[in-house]
């Protein structure tokens, strides 16, 4: 039987679970701290978890690159903050050759229906940066496009939140570019509205 699900955690025991399989099994950021927005996948593969995808609330600085991609500068990106969504997190329970890429493809079939039912906003991309020297395979088998990498900053470096954190603690915050730690920065456009009578997940929001 081969049968991908897909279910968005909603209740506390399911945000558990997916912190979980971030900690025990993520290779370079197991923590499930995160700040702002989060929407936590859950993949079940023939009826066994097998990993759990996580999109959120962007980051500040806003990489160059992605201001170049949408052809704004910061201040207007600001105002369009909430409409691109980060890759927080993508973790595999189990090594099952073209898998993962199928995952990350019905996170983008289903999450633009989710973000917008909980948080009111028409997500229009997702962004994930890639570091640590991988190449970002599972995404661009999905047809991810590469738009550049970050200015490189300290592995250190405070996270800040548009949703809440305000102007003078993002300026206080603020860490200049030091080219250290660079990451590839991928993008998708390609959210498609939700279907569920095609997808076969169980959306439960609804």
């Amino acid at each position: 039987m081969d049968e991908l699900n897909l279910v968005l955690a909603v209740d506390e025991s399911q945000k558990h679970l997916a912190d979980k399989i971030v900690i025990e099994y993520h290779s370079y950021v197991p923590s499930a701290r995160t700040v702002g927005r989060v929407l936590k996948y859950l993949a079940y593969y023939q009826g066994e978890l097998v990993g759990t995808f996580w999109i959120g609330s962007g980051f500040k600085p806003t990489p160059k690159a992605i201001l170049r991609h949408f052809g704004v500068g910061q201040k207007q990106f600001d105002a369009m903050f909430n409409t691109v969504a980060d890759n927080k997190r993508f973790c595999m329970i189990k090594n099952i050759p073209n898998l993962g890429s199928r995952i990350i493809k019905e996170v983008r079939k289903r999450c633009r229906h989710d973000w917008k039912d909980k948080y009111g906003d028409e997500l229009v991309a997702i962004v994930t940066t890639i570091g640590n020297g991988k190449k970002g395979s599972v995404y661009l088998a999905d047809n991810w496009k590469v738009i550049g990498e970050t200015a490189g900053l300290p592995a250190d470096r405070k996270s800040v939140s548009m949703k809440w954190d305000d102007s003078t603690k993002i300026k206080s915050r603020f860490i200049k570019p030091d080219g250290m730690n660079k990451k590839t920065i991928l993008i998708t456009t390609n959210l498609p509205k939700y279907r569920p009578k095609d997808s076969g997940f169980l959306n439960l929001y609804n």
